[in-house]
């Protein structure tokens, strides 16, 4: 009684009747996958969608897995509005799955299927079973570090964040490169760029963005979260051990 008296509060008699009346049919939120056709380790995540009678906005959810079978629990609000909640279900290997959700007017379910990944031009051969996106560094030097974004054809992208000679921060870019393998190694060789741009603070001008290829970089992964990244810059060369950073 103390939640209906809430509803009704400040609205006309006519709406709460049609609330009344749609409020059982109305309680079961929609549930869509995205993107609709996920490829072999590509983020999936699941969007739930109400109406303006559902049993309230969501705050908070949590997801498990058995099998092959998704579950989500949620917690709202109660009350009235449109609203939408997307949680990350993860990424996940090729096949196919089911998601429900525990909603208080009854469970929501559906599937969706997680296809291989497409080889790109670049990458017709070997290409790794481990998504290396995540930030990179070196536990025993602080202050700089790699950003590693692996796209689902296994594309990749690389920032790397440093000091120059002055002691400036600087940064670099690593892509255009190479998927190969060796016993107990997986590596991506490609180009070093720096780029040089318009003042953040100003207004953006694209003819300002100039990119120019400073050198070579190669990733050796030797397992899921421990590296080694090779450089060549103008005329000097080095190494970096490197890991994944954690973050909790």
């Amino acid at each position: 009684m103390l939640r209906m008296t809430r509803l009704f509060i400040g609205i006309p008699l006519s709406l709460a009747l049609f609330v009344l009346s749609n409020t059982t049919s109305a309680q079961l939120p929609t549930l869509q996958i995205f993107p609709t056709t996920p490829r072999y380790l590509e983020p999936v995540y699941a969007r739930i969608s109400a109406g303006p009678f559902a049993p309230g906005q969501i705050f908070g959810a949590q997801a498990s897995m058995s099998g092959t079978t998704i579950t989500i629990t949620y917690q709202a609000d109660p009350d009235i509005g449109f609203y939408s909640y997307d949680v990350a279900l993860g990424q996940f290997p090729t096949g196919n799955y089911t998601v429900q959700i525990l909603s208080p007017g009854g469970p929501v379910t559906a599937q969706f299927v997680v296809g291989p990944a497409p080889r790109s031009q670049r990458h017709p051969g070997t290409v790794p079973a481990v998504n290396y996106s995540a930030m990179w560094w070196s536990p025993l030097e602080s202050g700089w570090g790699l950003s590693i974004s692996q796209g689902p054809t296994n594309e990749l992208f690389a920032v790397w964040f440093v000091y120059d000679a002055a002691g400036m921060p600087t940064w670099y870019t690593l892509e255009s490169g190479m998927w190969t393998a060796t016993a107990f190694r997986t590596i991506y060789s490609g180009v070093i760029r720096r780029y040089t741009g318009p003042y953040f603070a100003s207004a953006f001008d694209p003819g300002k963005v100039a990119g120019t290829t400073v050198g070579a970089g190669t990733l050796t992964f030797t397992d899921a979260n421990n590296g080694r990244f090779d450089w060549t810059i103008a005329d000097r060369s080095g190494f970096k051990t490197i890991a994944r950073l954690p973050l909790e």
